[in-house]
């Protein structure tokens, strides 16, 4: 009996000006209504983590939510997808502990059902109750973007650009920032070579403004 291989999907290539985003200059970018897992943390980190930074003071569970989702939708759905990169929404920046949403895209066909029988095996796997998690769908946004090559820990100069440019621009930016880990987290890319999506979230202008 023959069977038929999926097709894996990628969604790098669905969402290719994010996730494989090309050297730039700063740029205004509309971000499509996208599906995320998502986990609140307040922790110290890690800043020379290969990759991206990784939580000391607290266990990221998302990416294991995440690969269980995979085998879930694979088997259910007939629906292969491949990990998407870390991203990291900074709310409160500091040595001693941030303020984050640590989160991973996912793709549009996984339903609450799904998310929650996902967490379900994960905690079971683990013996232990998993921390908050969320299946959270973002609508349309508009952000202020750039590319950051080198360490994630100097990206600050590439959002000092950003928020200089919405200054020239007049633009009124969020507080929080996010950031896109998209080199895979292994020792034998050198930090000159990550490459790290910064994006401000712009606020949106209220009626008769």
């Amino acid at each position: 009996m023959m069977t038929t291989k999926l097709m894996t999907y990628d969604h790098r290539n669905i969402h290719s000006d994010i996730y494989k985003m090309k050297p730039g200059p700063v740029a205004v970018r509309v971000i499509p209504a996208m599906k995320y897992v998502s986990q609140e943390m307040t922790t110290a980190y890690h800043m020379d983590w290969a990759g991206r930074p990784e939580p000391i003071d607290q266990q990221w569970v998302v990416w294991k939510v995440v690969n269980q989702l995979k085998y879930l939708t694979k088997n259910k759905l007939s629906y292969k997808f491949t990990l998407m990169p870390h991203e990291i929404l900074w709310h409160e920046k500091n040595v001693s502990r941030s303020i984050t949403t640590q989160m991973m895209q996912v793709p549009d066909c996984i339903t609450k059902e799904l998310f929650e029988e996902a967490c379900f095996h994960v905690e079971k796997r683990l013996g232990k109750k998993l921390p908050t998690l969320q299946l959270i769908s973002n609508e349309s946004l508009t952000c202020v973007q750039k590319l950051h090559r080198g360490h994630y820990r100097n990206s600050v100069e590439t959002l000092e650009e950003i928020m200089n440019f919405a200054e020239e621009e007049s633009l009124s930016l969020k507080s929080s920032y996010k950031e896109i880990y998209l080199t895979p987290a292994m020792m034998c890319h050198k930090p000159e070579t990550w490459k790290t999506v910064v994006s401000v979230e712009i606020n949106k202008r209220k009626p008769g403004v």
